[in-house]
């Protein structure tokens, strides 16, 4: 399978809804193009999305000493 260029999906996904925002990331400005092509199912990532930031919470959440009670 090729890979597209830059202005292959550029021209592809044209008509698709886009947003833009600006970041400033270490004093260098920053500017993200999102194209929204309606490939994910929103219920998925969503789920995804929650038991990702759940289970990061459970596995590093720092462990009490007993000294500190």
């Amino acid at each position: 399978m090729k890979q597209k260029t830059m202005q292959e999906l550029n021209e592809q996904y044209k008509d698709c809804p886009q947003r833009e925002n600006e970041y400033t990331v270490c004093g260098q400005k920053m500017i993200v193009v999102s194209h929204f092509i309606g490939d994910k199912d929103l219920d998925d990532e969503l789920y995804r999305l929650a038991f990702d930031r759940a289970l990061n919470e459970v596995l590093n959440k720092p462990i009490r000493s007993c000294e500190s009670v």
